[in-house]
């Protein structure tokens, strides 16, 4: 079940055994989320996002399920590893950017499938992982999405071919073609667009004398937080029916599809359960704070204006309220508008010891948390 359904007893009890703040977790609810998109994808596997969270029990969950991960640094590999994943099975480093002694490392433990987009990237794993498989990620539109990826990351389309001939003449395995739609992707169309842009890249591949024969189509799959309109299985038949249509067994080629989700897999998985420290009032404005806030768990609210569903365990007045964290820094506020600027929210009158729970809360939350004034993230609490 989604965590922010459990009852206010429930949770209750939970602060009384644990404290918080607490991130109050369902391992039933991620093998659902998993199983979902597993089922509607023709993937061969899916490696899922550890940036989005890497608790060690969610990583345990997600390899008894099957699945692999996606890394991006050697703290990520060995957490992987601790959770029981194979180097050269169950492990790609998709990053793009990736430090010489982390691919020297990842290959020397038997990592064999790194992500380039450009010519010194090439270099840095031919040097320290010879003979391994790459994929080469390009730039597609994030049109719609959260975060939009392809600001930092992939390759024109233009500069692929002379890109995946590079890699070849430096020893490696060109394998196939990589792409990220954007984190919270809300579009199907966008993964089509970039599907019909890799089919045109196998062409001319192949033309080139390269034969690719797998595509990453990344993550960027949603997850309902205020108001979204998502269902996840019309995205994938939308997706699944467009892969098959240009890559299929009638397209007399052999392409297999894989997949980095992440948000889409936790993020309704996990709620926050955060308690009223201290309250005030700011020139009028009635202001709570919170023991984790902004350099905790809300540090998307700062980057991306994200919206997370709230709920307390009071029922008085409904009450404006400016929300804060517990740190030494005014920009610590996580209650603010589209815009970014601080704003009001109205809650349940709330006062000392009274409880915040915070749904959707299992992607980027502990993950991007960090340890500033010495505070420590909330604690992981699995209840099923």
């Amino acid at each position: 079940m989604n965590p922010f359904e459990l009852s206010t007893e429930t949770i209750e009890d939970l602060v009384r055994q644990n404290g918080t703040p607490i991130y109050v977790v369902s391992r039933e609810k991620i093998r659902e989320n998993f199983k979902r998109l597993d089922d509607g994808l023709p993937a061969v596997k899916f490696f899922y996002a550890m940036k989005a969270n890497p608790c060690h029990e969610i990583l345990q969950t997600l390899m008894a399920a099957g699945a692999g991960f996606d890394v991006a640094s050697k703290g990520e590999i060995l957490a992987a590893v601790a959770a029981g994943a194979d180097p050269k099975e169950d492990l790609i480093f998709a990053d793009t950017v990736k430090d010489p002694r982390q691919i020297a490392y990842a290959h020397s433990i038997g990592l064999d499938d790194f992500t380039f987009d450009n010519h010194s990237e090439i270099t840095q794993i031919a040097r320290h992982a010879p003979g391994a498989k790459v994929h080469l990620r390009i730039v597609v539109s994030n049109k719609g999405s959260v975060a939009h990826l392809s600001h930092k990351f992939g390759a024109d389309v233009e500069d692929a071919i002379p890109l995946l001939l590079a890699a070849r003449d430096q020893g490696l395995v060109p394998r196939g073609i990589s792409f990220h739609v954007g984190s919270q992707c809300l579009d199907a169309q966008r993964y089509v667009e970039a599907l019909d842009t890799t089919h045109g890249i196998f062409e001319k591949a192949l033309a080139a004398g390269i034969e690719l024969k797998t595509i990453d189509i990344g993550g960027g799959f949603p997850v309902h937080y205020i108001d979204e309109d998502i269902d996840i299985e019309d995205m994938c038949r939308t997706i699944r029916e467009h892969y098959r249509k240009l890559f299929g067994e009638d397209s007399g080629r052999t392409c297999h599809l894989m997949a980095e989700p992440g948000r889409a897999i936790v993020g309704d998985a996990m709620i926050l359960v955060t308690k009223v420290i201290s309250e005030s009032v700011r020139q009028g404005q009635n202001w709570l704070y919170f023991d984790d806030g902004t350099y905790g768990s809300f540090m998307e609210v700062l980057l991306y204006q994200m919206k997370f569903p709230w709920r307390t365990n009071t029922r008085g007045p409904m009450t404006p309220y400016v929300l804060a964290g517990p740190t030494c820094d005014s920009i610590d506020v996580f209650s603010r508008d589209s815009g970014g600027e601080i704003c009001t929210v109205d809650l349940p009158e709330m006062h000392l010891d009274d409880l915040l729970i915070a749904g959707s809360m299992g992607a980027y939350t502990f993950s991007e948390s960090t340890r500033f004034n010495g505070f420590e993230p909330p604690k992981f609490v699995f209840f099923d």
